[in-house]
């Protein structure tokens, strides 16, 4: 479900964001107990961690219900930059653009940067996908697929990150909210 891509030319602007703890509970021995296991997945399910990123914009009605040839990632971006082409989707960002992502065992919440509107609400159970890729100009987005079980129609929120590793850390902080629910 979630995906990192490796790109060849990592970005060079340094950014500042909340550095994000995954290191879990583990004993000297490397064996964990069930109430380790639990503190930590306590302690993930409860935490709220916020990314300040750029909004590109939306994708609406992607279609998989006849996607048999290619993988989900790839025909998503495909679909992403199909959008970008036929100018439905900016290529790039602007400074008014920028956005905080807050993400928490309730889903992910997008807020202006301020903090004080909430622009955009996906509970956790309507996240079906997360990718992070390299778009053809060196830049990282992230794309955030919604929809709902059983359904074949689907909305995609684009961002763009600041760096390879902000887009890693906020898929990697989503998998663990996952992870930790699933170990419940």
């Amino acid at each position: 479900m979630f995906n990192y891509k490796k790109n060849k030319n990592k970005t060079q602007q340094s950014i500042s964001r909340e550095s994000v703890d995954s290191s879990g509970a583990s004993s000297n021995e490397n064996l964990s107990s069930s109430k380790d296991v639990k503190d930590a997945n306590g302690k993930i399910l409860h935490r709220k961690i916020h990314f300040k990123v750029s909004y590109i914009g939306q994708v609406q009605e992607i279609n998989t219900l006849n996607s048999k040839k290619r993988d989900a990632e790839a025909q998503l971006v495909d679909r992403i930059e199909e959008a970008q082409i036929e100018g439905k989707l900016p290529i790039s960002t602007k400074d008014s653009d920028e956005v905080n992502i807050h993400i928490s065992r309730h889903g992910i919440k997008v807020l202006d940067v301020n903090g004080q509107d909430v622009l955009q609400r996906h509970p956790l159970h309507t996240i079906c996908q997360l990718v992070n890729y390299e778009d053809g100009f060196g830049r990282q987005n992230l794309a955030l697929k919604i929809g709902q079980v059983g359904k074949t129609v689907y909305q995609c929120y684009v961002f763009q990150c600041h760096s390879e590793e902000q887009a890693k850390s906020i898929c990697m902080c989503v998998k663990q909210i996952f992870d930790a629910i699933a170990k419940i």
